[in-house]
């Protein structure tokens, strides 16, 4: 069977956090009771268990090694009894077999080592860490709720637990940060040992605090060509290090890359569940409603006859400080998730955007074999025009995106959005 045709990753969302950065504008929630959180879990639970016979997900077989992946949001929010009544959720409905990697996000003041050492004997091999800078005044100015040295000591403890995977996030083009300051975060890391690193430039999202705070002029962002050259700094410094580059933001030392990621970077099939979990089996999306209070909602009152009715103790919506999205669950029995029937066109465009990400590239023979086309004739001219202005190279079978390629990686995707027959 091919890996197009298995469910090839599993990912859970957890929606709360213990503060809301200023620049983040994901489906996360400050603010939730303990018993919103204990109600999301039990949500979640039964979401997982029926998510193998609702026709959707159980219309494909798990791959034996599908990775798992609890990111958010702050995981580590939930206690660890809580975390651990999901995965024995996820390993009773058979999604969690054997994985090839089973990662759990954490920020740094979330995790102790007790903790990390239960996450570790539930199962947990990956621990991804956010610590986005290792400058203190970097990390007040965008809301973070940890120090460097609290985020140095979640490293080792991670360690000390016994993960041998460990990754941090670093953010780059910050309130206040310079080359030079962004160098010492550089060199604060790699003294970690660190065998997986992500590197994103700060983006301005729409209606965050962090861009209205820029648009007041009360907070100064660096030029674009200081961010253009902490990007370069970036990759010199973790390639001079041992990390190669994958893919457009994330470094690793070979055999220590992101196994779940690459689900869809290869745009496989994955399962998702919670709050605003999107999943993909191969030709549809399924959207799960983002707002707290409709997704506790949804899942009670769009399970099946027989699956359970809401577990008695627990608040009713809107309690306890839920926050809530648009409208709630349709009738039981009717779908409560959105659904989205993907063309072959938007499909091929978005297992190319996916695909061009890595540093590998996509092969061609491949993707026209799965999609029935002929890549290098439907794409002719972009994929010459692009080659000619040193963004695109073809080698053999394999298409991929130069340095510079990746650089403006969003006008090189572009490039294959088109209408075609």
């Amino acid at each position: 069977m091919k890996s197009q045709e298995m469910i090839q990753g599993v990912y859970v969302h957890t929606p709360f956090c213990l503060q809301k950065c200023l620049y983040c504008d994901f489906p996360s929630y400050a603010g939730c009771s303990a018993d919103v959180r204990e109600r999301y879990v039990r949500a979640l639970c039964r979401e997982i268990r029926q998510g193998r016979a609702d026709g959707w997900y159980g219309a494909l077989p798990v791959a034996p090694d599908a990775t798992i992946y609890f990111g958010g949001g702050t995981p580590t929010v939930l206690t660890t009894d809580q975390l651990g009544r999901v995965v024995a959720a996820l390993r009773e409905a058979g999604w969690w077999n054997r994985p090839a990697e089973a990662t759990v996000e954490a920020n740094p003041g979330t995790v102790d080592a007790s903790s990390l050492r239960a996450l570790r004997e539930l199962g947990f091999t990956r621990v991804s860490l956010g610590v986005q800078s290792l400058q203190d005044r970097e990390l007040r100015a965008i809301g973070r709720i940890h120090t460097a040295a609290e985020a140095k000591e979640a490293v080792a403890l991670a360690k000390a637990a016994g993960f041998e995977r460990v990754s941090i996030d670093l953010m780059y083009g910050l309130p206040g940060q310079t080359l030079d300051s962004y160098g010492k975060t550089l060199e604060e890391a790699a003294a970690l040992g660190l065998r997986h690193v992500s590197a994103y430039s700060l983006i301005l999202e729409e209606g965050t605090p962090l861009e209205r705070l820029v648009a007041s002029g009360r907070v100064t962002l660096p030029d674009e060509d200081t961010v253009y050259a902490m990007y370069e700094a970036t990759d010199r410094f973790w390639t001079a290090r041992g990390l190669r580059r994958y893919e457009i933001s994330n470094y690793a030392a070979p055999g220590q890359e992101s196994r779940h990621n690459q689900v869809y970077w290869r745009y496989e099939p994955y399962a998702a569940f919670g709050a605003a979990a999107c999943g993909f089996d191969g030709r549809r999306r399924r959207t799960n409603p983002a707002g707290v209070a409709d997704y506790l909602a949804a899942v009670e009152a769009g399970l099946p006859a027989g699956a359970g009715p809401r577990t008695p103790g627990t608040p009713a919506v809107g309690a306890g400080n839920i926050p809530a999205g648009g409208a709630a669950a349709a009738a039981q029995g009717s779908p409560w998730w959105d659904e989205e029937d993907l063309d072959v066109a938007t499909r091929l465009e978005e297992a190319l955007f996916m695909g061009l990400r890595m540093v590998q590239g996509v092969s061609l023979e491949e993707l026209g074999t799965r999609f029935g086309v002929d890549i290098r004739s439907l794409y002719k001219e972009e994929m010459a025009n692009l080659i000619h202005r040193g963004m695109l190279y073809l080698d053999g079978d394999r298409m991929a995106l130069t340095p510079y390629g990746m650089r403006y990686g969003n006008e090189a995707f572009e490039a294959f959005i088109r209408l075609w027959d």
